[in-house]
């Protein structure tokens, strides 16, 4: 059987990236997982062989063409898988955080929190118990996009701002599946178990919606 193809765009990530590409390889053993760090493949007809896309991103600008390509792409059924970093990526294009549900605007000291999986019936965190891991602490605002659905949050036990934080949410753009992690800041957050579990569901998920 011929395996699908992953664009992987790490670009703006100021470290580790040879080192995450290793991990997602090995995450992703079932399918093609090809690396990119710059913007210039959007703007290419190559990039439309791919069969979805991860943004283990960091900052970033867009021309009109790639702007647009990303889009049409994802809108197209393709999907994207957006880490970390990813609602960060792009900070002047708007149309971008309306695709991806939310653009952050904030994170604490690198901390251990606790991730709260909300629906445990869904494909991406079904059975999935919360677990405990130490990462960034992001912050989103949320108002630029619309209808997401929150899979898990995060509690930062943060006595300023308590509120628990949408951590995990998927939602559609077009005939695209969208699924958003705020995990990954470091390399060693691809070596926990459950982000494992949930990076491949949410590749299978955005791919063939279970």
């Amino acid at each position: 059987m011929i395996k699908k193809k992953i664009i992987l765009y790490q670009g703006g990530r100021y470290f580790y990236r040879n080192k995450t590409y290793n991990y997602f390889k090995n995450i992703l053993s079932d399918y093609v997982v090809d690396m990119y760090e710059n913007v210039l493949i959007f703007g290419k007809k190559e990039f439309f062989d791919y069969d979805t896309a991860i943004f283990f991103s960091q900052f970033g600008e867009l021309t009109d063409k790639q702007e647009k390509n990303i889009l049409g792409f994802i809108s197209s059924g393709k999907g994207l898988i957006g880490l970390h970093g990813a609602s960060a990526s792009f900070k002047t294009h708007p149309k971008y955080y309306e695709m991806l549900g939310g653009r952050f605007i904030s994170h604490k000291r690198f901390r251990e929190f606790d991730v709260k999986i909300l629906d445990k019936n869904h494909p991406i965190t079904q059975g999935l118990e919360d677990f405990r891991i130490k990462d960034e602490p992001y912050r989103h605002d949320f108002s630029m996009g619309r209808d997401i659905y929150i899979l898990a949050e995060g509690n930062y036990y943060d006595k300023n701002d308590p509120k628990p934080e949408p951590i995990i949410w998927i939602k559609t753009y077009g005939k695209g599946r969208i699924f958003f992690c705020a995990l990954g800041h470091k390399a060693k957050s691809l070596k926990n178990e459950n982000y494992q579990i949930i990076i491949k569901r949410a590749v299978k998920w955005v791919l063939e919606g279970q």
